[in-house]
C-alpha cells in the first residue's frame, strides 16, 4: 500500500507544508500511523478512525477521518482508499472545535471529487519525517 498525496504541478504539496508547520512530535506521530497502514497493507479500524458521514456531508463514497493527538495538539487527516489498495490524503487540519468544521470537510470532499485518473498524485516520502523526527530505521515505501 502506498500513501499518496495530491500535488499540483511545480508546487510543494499542501500536506508536506502542513507537516512542516506542526511540532516534530506530532508530525512523527502522523507519519508513524500512516507507515503502519502501509506496512499492514490495510486500514485497520480503531477508536481513532471514523468515516465522514456521507449523508450529512452530501457525497458518495468513503472518506476516512483519522485522529492523531500529541499532548495538547490534535490533528485530523481525511483520506480515501483507492484502487490498488492505496491511500490518498485529501486534507489535514488542526482540530480546534468538537465537530469537523464545514470548511475542512468541504475541502476534503472537493479534493475527493477531483481525484479523477490520479495524474496529480505522488507518494508521500515518509522517510523524510520518520528519520528526521526519531525513527532510526529506513522504511521502504
Amino acid at each position: 500500500m502506498k500513501i499518496l498525496i495530491i500535488e499540483k504541478a511545480g508546487c510543494t504539496s499542501r500536506f508536506d507544508c502542513f507537516l512542516g508547520m506542526l511540532s516534530k512530535k506530532l508530525s512523527y506521530a502522523i507519519c508513524k500511523k500512516l507507515y503502519t497502514y502501509s506496512e499492514l497493507d490495510d486500514v485497520y479500524y480503531c477508536n481513532r478512525l471514523k468515516i465522514l458521514n456521507p449523508k450529512v456531508w452530501g457525497y458518495s463514497g468513503v472518506i476516512y477521518k483519522l485522529r492523531v493527538d500529541c499532548k495538547k495538539e490534535s490533528v485530523r487527516i481525511l483520506f480515501v482508499k483507492i484502487k490498488n489498495n492505496n491511500l490518498v490524503i485529501l486534507h489535514a487540519f488542526i482540530k480546534k472545535t468538537r465537530k469537523t468544521p464545514n470548511k475542512e470537510a468541504k475541502i476534503a470532499i472537493h479534493n475527493f471529487n477531483q481525484l479523477g485518473g490520479g495524474e496529480n498524485l505522488r507518494p508521500l516520502n515518509l522517510n523524510k519525517y520518520l528519520l528526521t523526527y526519531g525513527d532510526v530505521k529506513r522504511v521502504s515505501i
